[in-house]
């Protein structure tokens, strides 16, 4: 693919789509959610800042990206907007940022895990921080669901860790939740994740906890070892935890980016 420098995208949607950003650009402001949300698919690949905006602007927007996850032939390379259209969805919600946002984003995470694929693990804890402060609560509960895959429940836990850093206030509550969830959890996997997760506050005082875990076999994942978990927390892996915390940090409009496009 060539290298292109417009923002916009306007010369990918002329040379790829059958659209002229030029001649609807300053018609946005005056559609409904559901056109605006019809472009987006239309445009596949090109969706870019300022059409994302304007989604997330409308006030019944989260109905209609409901409806749009809620069809499965968005899902699928084949469909319309080549599957792209609910990655897009996922990085519109934060910027709606309101409870019914969080609550489909939620649903997301929960009913398609698989679909999700790649960007689960990548992109979705860093969507959830960027709910901020006010979405703390809402993610402890959705830790808390015992139903969850192990990867689709940690990408909360995570997203908490991240949140602790943010807003030290409430680093200690976090710590506590966490260690409350590597207590209570029957899924040896998600133990691993949350002693991971804990062990990214480099705070030596959660160390016995994760002993204690490994030593009553609660923890049982084979890429979770308890010497490098000690190592996490003596800062060891300095960079890689910048690096997350970078990873978990990152404006949601950046997927909306040539160099997110030139990425895919």
């Amino acid at each position: 693919m060539n290298a292109f420098n417009d923002d916009d995208f306007a010369d990918m949607i002329r040379q790829e789509t059958e659209f002229e950003w030029e001649d609807i650009k300053d018609d946005l402001p005056g559609y409904p959610a559901a056109v605006l949300i019809d472009i987006m698919t239309e445009l596949g690949l090109f969706v870019n800042k300022q059409l994302a905006q304007e989604i997330a602007k409308r006030d019944d927007a989260v109905f209609y990206l409901r409806k749009l996850i809620q069809d499965g032939k968005h899902w699928r390379s084949s469909g319309p907007g080549d599957g792209l259209s609910p990655i897009h969805v996922i990085h519109i919600l934060p910027l709606i940022r309101n409870k019914a946002a969080f609550e489909l984003l939620s649903d997301i995470i929960r009913y398609h895990e698989d679909d999700l694929n790649y960007w689960l693990t990548e992109d979705v804890p860093g969507l959830l921080v960027a709910f901020g402060e006010e979405f703390i609560e809402p993610l402890k509960e959705f830790t808390e669901d015992e139903t969850l895959e192990a990867f689709a429940r940690s990408t909360a836990t995570e997203a908490l860790g991240a949140l602790g850093i943010i807003f030290p206030q409430h680093q200690n509550e976090i710590k506590q939740h966490l260690i409350k969830l590597l207590k209570t959890t029957e899924d040896g996997t998600f133990a691993g994740i949350v002693a991971d997760d804990l062990a990214s506050f480099h705070d030596p005082s959660v160390m016995p906890e994760i002993h204690k875990a490994f030593e009553e076999g609660r923890i049982d994942d084979p890429f979770v070892d308890e010497d490098e978990l000690e190592d996490i927390i003596n800062g060891v892996f300095y960079d890689l935890d910048e690096d997350n915390f970078k990873r978990n940090t990152v404006d949601p409009l950046d997927h909306f980016s040539m160099k997110n496009i030139e990425r895919l």
